[in-house]
This record gives C-alpha cells, structure tokens and sequence, in this order.
C-alpha cells in the first residue's frame, strides 16, 4: 500500500488585492517572509476573489440598470435586482428558484447558485461592487503558475479555486474553477479491490485538493486566499484545463421562465 505524508498551508501576509496586482509576485513574497522555500511539486491554490480582483473583474452596482427580467428574479427571490442582472449576464442558463436560491449555468460550464457573483469582500461597506468569476480561469491558473516559476525557480501547479452551492443540498464547498500544471483526474491502473477484484476508480483530484485547501481559507474574514500543497499526490500536466473535467458544460440546459413558476 503507497502512503503519503501530505500538508496543506496557509500562506499569512497576502494583502487586500487591487487591480493590476501582480499575484506570482506577492505570492512569491510572502512565502519567502513566512520562510517557505516554494519546491517542485508544491500546489498552489488560491482563491478566485483575489484572481478576479487582481484581473479587475469588479463591477460596481450603481451602474447597472436592471433588466425587466432581473426585477421579475429580485421579485421571486428578494434579491438585488441589480444584482440579479449580474446573475443573468453570466448565466448561460437559470435553471430554477429555491427561495433565495438561484441555480444557474454559468457561461463558463459551472453549475451551482448565483452564478458565481459574490458581494463578500468586494468592497468597504457603502461601496456597492461585486466580484465576477475570471474571464478564464484555466489562463489565470497558467499565467499564475509561470509568474511563479519565473520568480522562484519551482516548478508548481496552480488551482483557482471558488466556493460552490449545491441545488442538491445546503452549504458551500471548495471546488477548482481553473488549473495548470495538473490533470484534473486520476485514474490508476492495475489496482485491486481488497478481495482482488480488478478496479479502476477515476478520482477528481483538483476538487479534492481545493476542498481540503478551502478548509484552511476560510470564509469571511479570516483572510487566507493562498494555502501552498505539498506531498499531495498527482500527475503534472502542462496542458491541463479545468474545462476538460465539466459533464455537459456545453448543454445550455434549461432557462427558467421567470414568469411562471416553472421551468419553460
């Protein structure tokens, strides 16, 4: 039996992200402050607020001018009508209302609630903006994961990592929204079960690793968007994109009829 010795990391020190920020960079610094030598192997993951905000991907509310679809969804759900404008401009389809809940496509292929708009930490109070996922989280990831080696040397994997809402069930998870440097599935071969029967489970790696990482994050304000993973078990992949691993993110699904009860 392979046994491994794994540890996840918080990194301390990243700083409130502005626009233009160069993240490689702040991230290389902090390691070396909290006396972390970044190796071969190690995965970053780091949050998706601070690669949005970095990239600039904020929209401040006050220049939005809601849609009569978006105050027909602010009515069913009680939510922002400017901000349910957001949730159908980066929606590629709204699958259905749960209450409060809005469970959508996202024009990237994500299924989850809210269409991965997020008003937490996005601002000061009063401010009024709200974060939206990167253009393309998978370039992010790449662009991330090259900063870094450029500045230290270490060849590492990058995971863009998000908060997701299941319409199956309540709460929140870490799953990865982009990746570099890593496949996104494991499937060994030539393994057994314990009664010797041939198995082949194919195991998400990226969204194991985000999860637990997202354990060390936080919510809120606890203020650690980066957690640096080293020991963990995966196959280096140069060309790896998270777009890969998505069942059906091309299927548009169906739109919801926001003037029925129902789907259309």
């Amino acid at each position: 039996m392979t046994t491994w010795d794994m540890t996840f990391r918080a990194l301390p020190g990243i700083p409130l992200i502005q626009p233009g920020d160069n993240l490689a960079a702040i991230i290389a610094k902090c390691a070396e402050a909290d006396g972390l030598t970044l190796a071969d192997g190690d995965v970053i993951i780091a949050a998706q607020k601070i690669v949005s905000k970095a990239e600039g991907r904020l929209v401040r509310l006050s220049d939005i001018t809601p849609s009569t679809r978006a105050q027909r969804l602010a009515e069913l759900t009680g939510r922002d009508a400017r901000l349910c404008q957001l949730y159908l401009d980066e929606s590629a389809a709204i699958l259905g209302i749960k209450g409060r809940h809005i469970v959508t496509i996202h024009r990237l292929g994500f299924q989850g609630t809210g269409a991965g708009v997020d008003t937490s930490n996005a601002g000061p109070p009063g401010d009024g903006y709200a974060v939206l996922l990167p253009k393309d989280p998978d370039a992010s990831a790449r662009y991330l994961r090259a900063g870094i080696g450029e500045l230290t040397g270490a060849t590492v994997a990058v995971i863009v990592s998000d908060s997701f809402g299941s319409p199956s069930r309540e709460g929140a998870f870490g799953a990865a929204i982009g990746i570099a440097g890593i496949r996104h599935l494991e499937e060994p071969d030539g393994e057994a079960d314990l009664f010797g029967k041939p198995s082949k489970p194919v195991m998400n790696r990226v969204d194991e690793i985000a999860s637990a990482a997202s354990i060390l994050m936080g919510q809120t304000a606890a203020a650690h968007p980066v957690v640096i993973a080293r020991g963990v078990p995966y196959t280096p992949d140069d060309h790896a994109e998270l777009s890969k691993l998505l069942i059906g993110a091309e299927l548009p699904g169906t739109d919801y009829d926001l003037t029925l009860s129902g789907p259309a």
